[in-house]
């Protein structure tokens, strides 16, 4: 499955790794606009993960959105590498 990137900030990259979601989240961390936010989805966008500075997170899956407030940067990374492996359980699990 098709995975895609999109950053408030400029434009979109399709068939995205791991790598890709590390230089978002690098510049966006270095970004002086709080209000800032990337997003990773799939490419039927049955599930989207978005983040922005202040590392709230907006998960969609199927048409339904949990709000979630991760605690740092690393979970951030962990979240994101369970979606691009498509472990979805596991991330519907861990944003409980």
């Amino acid at each position: 499955m098709m995975k895609y990137l999109q950053r408030a900030w400029s434009d979109g990259e399709d068939d995205i790794e791991m790598k890709n979601v590390l230089a978002a989240i690098a510049e966006i961390k270095e970004m002086d606009d709080e209000h800032g936010a990337f997003w990773v989805g799939t490419e039927d966008e049955e599930y989207v993960l978005e983040t922005d500075k202040s590392l709230k997170m907006i998960c969609v899956i199927d048409g339904k959105q949990i709000n979630y407030q991760a605690n740092d940067w690393q979970e951030v990374e962990r979240l994101y590498q369970l979606l691009l492996k498509e472990d979805f359980n596991a991330l519907v699990e861990a944003i409980k």
